[in-house]
């Protein structure tokens, strides 16, 4: 079974550069949506990543069917090889709240490896509320 939803939290949001250039073009379904994590922003990157864990992360559900087409290309950007040890994320299914609906779905997420998560609670910073948009605004004023 195919699963057409994909869970953003991060470059990906609309509005943001990742979006406009990879997902606007298939026309998603756009739910505000919340997911377990915790969020940590990677300063040398510029981007955050999320580690499984209980904390809340603010985001985006896509539904499109044309989200199997262009999901090659959002491998390619996170890094995601299906292959833990060569990926830098990690792709999985997971329980994503549609904070429109209520409903609990499952959508594809991109995680950071629990393989790594010791090297990233040292060298990440944690985004305690998991809203980059939000963190974005403050560190840009």
């Amino acid at each position: 079974m195919y699963i057409n939803r994909l869970f953003v939290f991060g470059t990906l949001l609309p509005g943001l550069d990742n979006y406009n250039h990879f997902i606007k073009k298939c026309r998603p379904k756009t739910h505000k949506a919340r997911a377990r994590g915790i969020m940590y922003y990677l300063p040398e990157d510029g981007y955050p990543v999320v580690l499984e864990g209980d904390g809340e992360i603010k985001g985006v559900l896509f539904e499109a069917d044309e989200l199997r087409v262009i999901m090659p290309e959002i491998d390619e950007i996170q890094k995601f090889t299906g292959i833990e040890s060569q990926s830098h994320l990690i792709r999985e299914i997971r329980d994503v709240e549609n904070l429109e609906t209520g409903e609990t779905v499952k959508a594809h997420m991109y995680l950071w490896p629990p393989s790594r998560a010791e090297w990233l609670e040292k060298n990440g910073e944690v985004i305690y509320d998991g809203d980059w948009l939000r963190f974005l605004r403050d560190k840009n004023n």
